[in-house]
This record gives C-alpha cells, sequence and structure tokens, in this order.
C-alpha cells in the first residue's frame, strides 16, 4: 500500500501491525520519516459490513469500521475524559472512498491478559474507566450523534437487532434461536436505560498498551459507541478473574458506584454472544459464564 500521500516527507520505512488477533477489520502501519513515527489506519472492508459484529454494530449503534474519520472525534473526546492515553489524531486523507487517519504512535505493547496486571493498574484501569462513564448522553447511537435511539425507544431498538441477527446469522443454530423467545421477555421487563455513555462494545487487553507498570494507551477505539454504561461491564466479566475484578472494583468505586446487572445481564450476553465479541463460545457456557459485578 502506497501511503505517500498523506505525508509531506518522504517515507522511510513502512510496517504493516497486527492487532493482536485474527480476524481484524483493520489495515495499521507504523510509518517512519526522517522527522517522525506515527500510525497510519485504516479499514479492510470495502462492502457493507456483513460480518456478526459489525453488521449488528451498525444495525445497533449506526457505526461502520470504513469511517475511520470517525477516530478524530472519538479520541479527541476520550482523550478529555480518562488518562489513558488516547492517540491523537494527526492527519487524514482519502484515496477514492477508502479513509485513512495519522495517529500518533504511543508507547508500550500490545497487552495480552488483563489478569496479569498488578491490582495497582487495575484499580487505575477501574477509576479511568469510570471517569469516562460520567459522560452522559440521552440517546443510544454513535459518537458524532449523527446516528440516533431515544432512551425510550433503545429496549425495542435492542429486541429488534437480536431477532435480526439470529434470522440473518444464526438460523441453523438450534440452541440459540430456542433462546429467542424468553431473551424478548427480557428485554421487555427492561427499564428504560437511566443514561448513555461512551462504551467499548469489543472491550478486550489488545485493545491497550501497556509497558508492565500502567496503561500506556488505548488504542483500539473504532467500536466505541454511545451506549448504557451496563454494556462495558457485561465484557468485562469475560476478560477479568475474581482477582482482577476486585480490583478493578475497588477503583471504579473511587469514581461512581457500579450499577445493577441483575435485570441486563442475560439479554446483554445474549446480544454479545450474537455479536461474537469473544468468538464462536457455546452459548450455553457463555451465559453460564461467572459474574463478577
Amino acid at each position: 500500500m502506497d501511503l505517500q500521500f498523506l505525508f509531506k516527507e518522504p517515507i522511510k520505512e513502512m510496517l504493516e501491525l497486527s492487532p493482536g488477533y485474527e480476524d481484524h477489520s483493520s489495515d495499521v502501519w507504523l510509518v517512519k520519516t526522517d522527522n517522525q513515527e506515527v500510525v497510519v489506519r485504516s479499514s479492510k472492508m470495502k462492502e457493507e459490513p456483513n460480518n456478526e459484529f459489525w453488521w449488528g454494530c451498525k444495525k445497533l449503534f449506526g457505526i461502520d469500521p470504513r469511517q475511520v474519520y470517525e477516530l478524530e472525534h472519538v479520541n479527541n473526546t476520550l482523550s478529555k475524559l480518562t488518562s489513558i492515553p488516547i492517540p491523537r489524531v494527526i492527519d487524514k486523507g482519502r484515496i477514492l472512498k477508502k479513509e485513512f487517519v495519522v495517529v500518533e504512535k504511543l508507547k508500550g505493547q500490545i497487552v495480552e491478559s488483563f489478569t496479569d496486571w498488578p491490582s495497582s493498574v487495575l484499580q487505575s484501569f477501574g477509576e479511568d474507566l469510570a471517569k469516562i462513564h460520567r459522560y452522559k448522553e440521552n440517546f443510544v447511537g454513535n459518537p458524532s450523534g449523527s446516528y440516533q435511539v431515544s432512551l425510550r425507544e433503545f429496549n425495542q431498538h435492542l429486541m429488534d437487532t437480536v431477532n435480526e441477527l439470529v434470522s440473518r446469522f444464526y438460523y441453523k443454530e438450534e440452541k440459540i434461536k430456542s433462546m429467542l423467545p424468553k431473551i424478548n421477555n427480557l428485554i421487555n421487563g427492561l427499564p428504560i436505560p437511566e443514561y448513555s455513555t461512551f462504551v467499548l462494545v469489543d472491550m478486550d487487553p489488545t485493545q491497550f498498551l501497556s509497558d508492565g507498570r500502567e496503561i500506556t494507551g488505548l488504542v483500539d477505539t473504532e467500536a466505541y459507541v454511545i451506549a448504557p454504561r451496563e454494556l462495558d461491564f457485561i465484557a468485562l466479566e469475560y476478560v477479568l478473574d475474581v482477582k482482577s475484578g476486585q480490583a478493578f472494583k475497588k477503583g471504579y468505586e473511587r469514581v461512581m458506584d457500579i450499577p445493577d446487572l441483575a435485570k441486563c445481564r442475560m439479554p446483554y450476553r445474549y446480544l454479545y454472544r450474537l455479536l461474537a465479541v469473544q468468538g464462536s463460545v457455546d452459548i450455553d457456557d457463555w451465559l453460564g459464564h461467572k459474574t463478577l459485578f
């Protein structure tokens, strides 16, 4: 890929980077010139999103991984909310309809697991996430606000999305299909969300950088949406264990209380399994996973 159009000075070196997991939707390069070392991001997708995750995210929240210019708004806003370093968008450009952004290169290595972090780092992580969650909106949608569903309409919108995900991607999976009536009843019984905030749908350690002592970056922000904060806790239950969860909780509660997940845990877990946020896990194992919050 020729990225020279994004730079005024000649590119000296270019290295394609892996985000640390398979089936990712992003193209990422480390680019060096005489005077700077930066990261360029774009999307692998050319057509409309058509896998479980991105189709579902577009339907439910109005985000599209091809629209990488959106990262400028997302990253700039997040940087004001948290002390976790977020890469600043330095420049952007387009070839035909394909969007590219040039962002800061942050120090650190991709995090393999949250559970290996010291308690102090996990507490800091909890505190930082709570600071993000203090940001409040009155709609569910994308961070730019170009797609909005009112909080009052969200539960119906969630039910419609869940039903369509099953009919599109899981029509041959009887165990998942057979649970749908129960999930619809649970969604029907959900209260209207109190508010919405920034939520990372694909919350995973591989989105973060660390130097072993502290979090040095949150670099994969394409799947940030405006949604009920409870969704972040649903995702975290799959990537934390009891010990790390307690440390995270301690930090979070320095800033605000953790929400009650009792009513939403099952339908939100079902949604996240349909989105395959951690792959194709057996539905019984997924819904029966340990609870931490």
